[in-house]
C-alpha cells in the first residue's frame, strides 16, 4: 500500500505556483503528507482529453489542490486501489476509464515490524536518482457534507519489486516520465493497463528513518 508519500518545500511551490490562488491556499503543508492531506495532482487538459485524439502529447497539463482519499458514507477514506482489480470496482472503474492523474513527489514510506520488538522501522523509498517520480492516481469528484461536488484522489499499488518486498508486498504503481502523457491521456485501456507494473530491481533506493 502506500500510507505517506513525501514533497519537499520547494517542490510543493513549483507546483503550488500552477495552481489557481484559491487552490493555493490549500497547499500549505510539505514534508511528510498523510490520507486527508491536500496535494498537488497533475490531470489532464479536459479539452485535450476529450479529443477525438487517442493520446494529446502536446496537451498543455493542469496541476489541482486535490484532498488524498476517496470519501465514502461509512469508514475510512479509500486512499488506494489495486491495481489488479481497478476495472472491476464499481468505486474505481469510472475515474480509471476517464479521470487518471499523477502525483508528484520525492518518495514513499513503508513500515517493517521489528524483529524481537512492538517497534515498527519506518522506511523511505525514493528513485535511484532521487528525481521526482509521479504515483499514478485517480480522481474523482464526490459531495462534501454541505453537498458541494469537490476532487478527491485516490493511489493505485501493485505487488512490491524485489527491492521493496522485504519490507511490503504492495508498492504504489510509479509512472516513469516517458510514459506521464500516455497515463493520462490514451484512451485505449490495454496500453493504460500495460502500465501498471512495478519499476525494475536496482531502480529504488530505500533508507530506514528513525
Amino acid at each position: 500500500m502506500c500510507g505517506r508519500f513525501y514533497i519537499p518545500e520547494g517542490d510543493l511551490d513549483d507546483f503550488a505556483g500552477l495552481v489557481s490562488k484559491i487552490e493555493k491556499e490549500l497547499l500549505k503543508k510539505a514534508g511528510e503528507i498523510f490520507p486527508g492531506d491536500y496535494a498537488p495532482v497533475i490531470t489532464p487538459n479536459r479539452s485535450q482529453q476529450d479529443s477525438n485524439t487517442d493520446q494529446s502529447k502536446s496537451a498543455s497539463n493542469a496541476v489541482h489542490a486535490i484532498k488524498w482519499g476517496f470519501p465514502l458514507q461509512k469508514g475510512r477514506p479509500v486512499i488506494n486501489a489495486r491495481s489488479e482489480t481497478v476495472k472491476e470496482k464499481p468505486l474505481f472503474r469510472l475515474p480509471y476509464a476517464k479521470r487518471r492523474c499523477l502525483i508528484p513527489a520525492r518518495g514513499f514510506f513503508e513500515w517493517k515490524d521489528a524483529e524481537n520488538s512492538n517497534k515498527r522501522i519506518k522506511h523511505y523509498i525514493t528513485l535511484i536518482d532521487s528525481s521526482i517520480m509521479y504515483l499514478a492516481g485517480l480522481y474523482w469528484f464526490f459531495k462534501d457534507k454541505d453537498g458541494i461536488q469537490k476532487p478527491y484522489f485516490t493511489i493505485l499499488t501493485t505487488q512490491a519489486n524485489e527491492d521493496v518486498r522485504t519490507i511490503h508486498d504492495r508498492m504504489p504503481v510509479i509512472i516513469k516520465d516517458i510514459n506521464k502523457e500516455i497515463w493520462l491521456y490514451e484512451k485505449k485501456i490495454e496500453i493504460v493497463d500495460s502500465l501498471l507494473k512495478p519499476l525494475k530491481q536496482g531502480e529504488l533506493n530505500i533508507e530506514i528513518k528513525s
